[in-house]
């Protein structure tokens, strides 16, 4: 029986303690990837205030070790981004301290280091990771002196705690081997898809009991092998199958509706995530 769990979340609902594995690198993101992030963020409302497109802040992938504490698999580099841009908020009297903190098990004081930034930007040569984090507290600083209308300061705040602004939070069956989860996803850069984000969906354990989880993972491996009979795929679609990471995935976006320009990378997931608020 699976006891994976996935759902999406709003910034402010991130909480507990985040332990960033020794096999995992360390934090590494430099200016442009802080101030993508911080763009994508502030471009979602228009200068009136007016709702534009959601923004999915991809998916972070944890196991639970304990009671609100969890190792991180993947999206660590995201999760510290928006970890040091929470603290920027705080520190200009926006917002509430962060829920959550991280530390990296390579580095026992990371924990210290992150909380008190403001304090520790020029002891950042103490260790390699360090000066990166830095460096992109700085960056995010300097992002906001650029746009030094309170207004525009206020604005962003709204919109990072908005409904606008989600996060896929994938926690993972307590004994699924992190380690090769990470190399799965990173060393081989194979991104997680809509359709396992749905089937995880599925098989949550909140949602059925093992007898069920396992009737439907079986139901799913027959579909995914009947889609791979060429004649029935050609009658189903014109596209080349190498489109798709797995076949089903053609199934659940013709039942999403996705459009072929879509660029929501998980349009579909998020279709399926708003039924399951929905219906049973």
């Amino acid at each position: 029986m699976s006891n994976a769990k996935l759902e999406t979340k709003f910034v402010n609902e991130i909480a507990g303690k985040f332990l960033v594995p020794a096999y995992q690198r360390g934090y590494r993101w430099g200016t442009d990837e802080v101030t993508r992030l911080l763009d994508d963020v502030f471009n979602l409302k228009g200068e009136g205030g007016e709702k534009s497109k959601n923004y999915c802040l991809q998916p972070i992938v944890v196991k639970k070790l304990g009671e609100k504490f969890f190792e991180v698999i993947d999206g660590q580099q995201r999760l510290t981004t928006l970890y040091l841009i929470y603290k920027y908020i705080f520190f200009k009297g926006q917002c509430d301290e962060p829920q959550f903190i991280l530390e990296y098990q390579t580095r026992t004081t990371s924990a210290d280091f992150l909380q008190n930034i403001e304090s520790n930007l020029d002891d950042k040569d103490e260790y390699i990771d360090f000066y990166f984090m830095a460096n992109a507290y700085t960056a995010i600083k300097n992002w906001f002196d650029i746009k030094k209308d309170s207004r525009k300061v206020a604005r962003y705040f709204d919109t990072l705690f908005s409904d606008n602004v989600k996060i896929i939070w994938y926690e993972v069956d307590d004994t699924a081997d992190g380690n090769a989860m990470f190399t799965r996803l990173n060393i081989g850069k194979i991104p997680l898809t809509s359709a396992e984000l749905v089937k995880a969906m599925f098989l949550s354990s909140n949602r059925m009991d093992g007898r069920k989880q396992d009737e439907i993972a079986l139901q799913w491996d027959n579909i995914e092998k009947e889609l791979h009979n060429e004649s029935f795929w050609y009658f189903l679609t014109n596209n080349s199958a190498k489109k798709y990471q797995t076949r089903i995935d053609l199934v659940l976006d013709l039942k999403s509706e996705r459009k072929i320009d879509e660029r929501e990378k998980y349009f579909t997931f998020f279709y399926f995530d708003r039924l399951s608020k929905e219906k049973d």
